[in-house]
């Protein structure tokens, strides 16, 4: 897989350009920021990083997190995705584009890699939930490929909620934190997931509480997202396309992950980074930026070595957990 077949380049820019404008459109006012700790070990000691969209970055001292703060008020956040032109390209034209192509390179074998990953927990899932599930097709092809039996998604927004409905599966219309409040639905899940929304929220340690309650004691939960210590993000840093403020605030370290987990409550059973896209991620941005300074070495293996070591050195990433692209899979504690 190339970054090219699931965020073409055009598209791609148009969108964190737009994502620049809404910065400085909707997040005028700093005096309504707020400070925060951590998001990953909630430690309070920090370095400066890098300002990005006007957004300043910093540094975890204890875990390595790369963080936002301070980050805006929740009141300006949700207008931010309710009305921002930003967000409103993304679901009317970026994901549209790359739908099926996703269907087919990303969420069926994310499927089959939670078939793999269940079955070596020793549990096949009856009732699978998606938070944040979109339009439904992870759990289309949940269904198409017989991975679960009790397919429900929680979704945010109304009209993407209602093209769930109709695709067949029982639907909560609202967040996490809503779902898991009705008895009808917290505590239920032997499979909760959550995929590419933890580097989007203010604080992931109650996304990931709210995660937990919807499982049931013994229950998986598997979230996915960004990795702030994972190779192209760490090579590129102010220049990642993946740090875009106000849409991404949170890239978590392994360590921060680990500490998260435990404030959490849950038991860690594994955390991978899957990603295929690193090093053609770097390759990209050099290309549009030659003059771009990134380390020596990075810049040899992206731009001169054959495809074949680029490969190799790849899936060297994926095999000792260094991608930029993070799975985490913990279970509900009895």
């Amino acid at each position: 897989m190339k970054e090219s077949d699931i965020r073409p380049a055009e598209i791609l820019n148009t969108y964190l350009r737009l994502s620049v404008e809404d910065a400085g459109r909707f997040f005028r006012d700093r005096s309504r920021f707020r400070h925060r700790s951590c998001p990953g070990c909630a430690g309070v000691g920090q370095r400066p990083a890098f300002v990005k969209n006007g957004f300043e970055l910093s540094f975890c001292s204890r875990c390595g997190s790369l963080y936002v703060d301070p980050i805006p008020d929740d009141a300006d956040l949700a207008a931010f995705y309710r009305d921002s032109p930003s967000q409103r390209y993304w679901a009317t034209v970026f994901f549209p584009s790359v739908a099926e192509t996703r269907r087919q390179k990303i969420f069926g074998p994310r499927v089959e890699r939670l078939r793999g990953l269940m079955a070596d927990a020793g549990m096949t899932p009856r009732r699978v939930v998606d938070v944040g599930a979109g339009s439904g097709i992870f759990l289309e092809e949940c269904r198409a490929r017989g991975f679960g039996t009790d397919l429900a998604a929680v979704e945010p927004n109304s009209d993407m909620a209602r093209t769930c409905r109709e695709k067949g599966f029982e639907v909560f219309s609202g967040f996490g934190a809503e779902a898991g409040a009705d008895s009808r639905w917290a505590g239920k899940g032997d499979l909760v997931v959550s995929f590419e929304v933890i580097e989007h929220v203010a604080d992931p340690a109650s996304y990931v509480n709210d995660l937990a309650r919807l499982a049931r004691p013994g229950g998986h939960v598997v979230v996915s997202g960004l990795c702030g210590t994972g190779f192209d993000i760490a090579v590129l840093g102010a220049a990642a396309k993946a740090i875009a403020p106000p849409h991404h605030l949170n890239f978590l370290s392994r360590v921060g992950v680990e500490a998260l987990v435990e404030r959490c409550r849950l038991e860690l059973i594994s955390f991978l980074t899957p990603g295929q896209l690193d090093v053609d991620i770097l390759a990209n941005t050099l290309a549009e930026n030659p003059g771009l300074t990134v380390d020596r070495f990075a810049r040899h293996l992206a731009c001169e070595v054959p495809a074949s070591v680029r490969q190799a050195f790849q899936e060297f990433l994926i095999a000792h957990g260094l991608s930029s692209h993070m799975w985490v899979i913990a279970r509900r504690r009895g």
